[in-house]
């Protein structure tokens, strides 16, 4: 995980990957903002995890536990949560952990980073600290001042505060786990319904809050200040999302991340066709794409340079083995070959006096 940070986190430039909820098998798994720490947490604790940007009958039937980011600052809308409710009751020991879109890691990023940089990066970076904020604030707007979907109540006021303690009706959640080292950040506030039970708070402000559907559990979490990618480097951090990983349930579940933009997932009433590889995919990956064709334009060239040539005929001379030219210049050849100069000169000058005294 430290690794992961520090890569993202190497240099100053002028953009940081922040791509939200998206895990390990996106384009970019080292955004500040993914849940490929998660995920990887998950599968450490023995679970089976995938991912998934879609609600369809086979997901249903197979997944044991759902975690959805969703990258929409709306709660969900009455489709997705009836689509998640029968899916919770078909089956006990289910459980759907939701996690509220009231956070943004860029901003922590450039917090984290300014008190290592020199003077001159200090300022690009407290630009960039700026415009992180901004974004973050200006995204938010669309969050509702106060709406009740059922599941949790949303109150959408901005009223930003650092989580510096923790209180919980589970002693698991608060063991081990110091609150002053959190870095938790609160924004809005989801308050759960009347028969939500809050596993996490501070000073009054739900963290975290559990309610029966059935005999499978729906878990909301505020917000994902303590669960993306960056602020897992947190070690307390760490430690709250292995509770939060202790919920699911015991080992060898099949978990699925949910994966989602504005407007929620697609829901499907049929599996959607699946299409067989047919090995061309590769031409659209970079940057192997870029290089097959290179290589496929040298082997285009090769090929018409070792190409026969093509056209009419034509009729060679045949080899004279009598033309005695010929046996002059293959001995010409086989004294070359030997190097020695001076017996091929002796050779000469023996043939000559041979000749002359035959013709005398």
């Amino acid at each position: 995980m430290l690794v992961l940070v520090c890569t993202a986190a190497a240099g100053c430039g002028p953009k940081i990957e922040t791509l939200y909820g998206q895990g390990d098998q996106s384009l970019e798994p080292r955004s500040v903002n993914g849940t490929a720490v998660l995920q990887r947490m998950f599968r450490r604790a023995g679970h089976r995890v995938s991912s998934r940007d879609k609600l369809t009958p086979r997901l249903a039937g197979r997944a044991d536990c759902i975690v959805w980011f969703p990258d929409d600052f709306q709660p969900p809308d009455q489709k997705h949560r009836d689509w998640l409710e029968n899916w919770l009751c078909a089956r006990s020991g289910r459980t759907l952990i939701y996690v509220g879109r009231d956070f943004d890691a860029a901003p922590m990023y450039w917090r984290k980073v300014k008190p290592g940089a020199s003077t001159e990066q200090q300022v690009l970076i407290g630009t960039r600290l700026t415009e992180a904020e901004s974004d973050f604030r200006s995204a938010r707007t669309r969050i509702p001042t106060s709406q009740d979907c059922d599941w949790f109540t949303v109150n959408g006021k901005y009223q930003p505060r650092k989580v510096q303690t923790l209180e919980g009706s589970d002693s698991d959640w608060l063991e081990g786990v110091d609150p002053a080292k959190l870095e938790i950040e609160l924004c809005g506030r989801i308050v759960p319904c009347s028969e939500a039970k809050v596993l996490l708070q501070s000073q009054g402000d739900v963290l975290v809050s559990s309610r029966r559907i059935r005999r499978s559990r729906l878990i909301v979490v505020a917000n994902g200040s303590f669960l993306l990618n960056l602020p897992l480097v947190g070690h307390e951090h760490r430690k709250l999302a292995e509770r939060l990983i202790d919920e699911a349930g015991a080992a060898e579940k099949n978990v699925v991340f949910l994966e989602s933009h504005p407007g929620g997932p697609a829901i499907y009433d049929k599996d959607p066709a699946i299409n067989m590889p047919t090995g061309m995919e590769i031409f659209n990956i970079w940057p192997t794409n870029w290089i097959l064709l290179h290589l496929a334009a040298v082997g285009i060239i090769f090929c018409l340079c070792r190409a026969p040539v093509f056209g009419r005929p034509r009729q060679l001379q045949p080899r004279q083995n009598s033309d005695f030219g010929k046996h002059v210049e293959a001995l010409g050849e086989l004294f070359e070959r030997s190097g020695n100069r001076s017996y091929a000169m002796a050779r000469v000058l023996h043939y000559q006096q041979t000749a002359r005294g035959k013709e005398d």
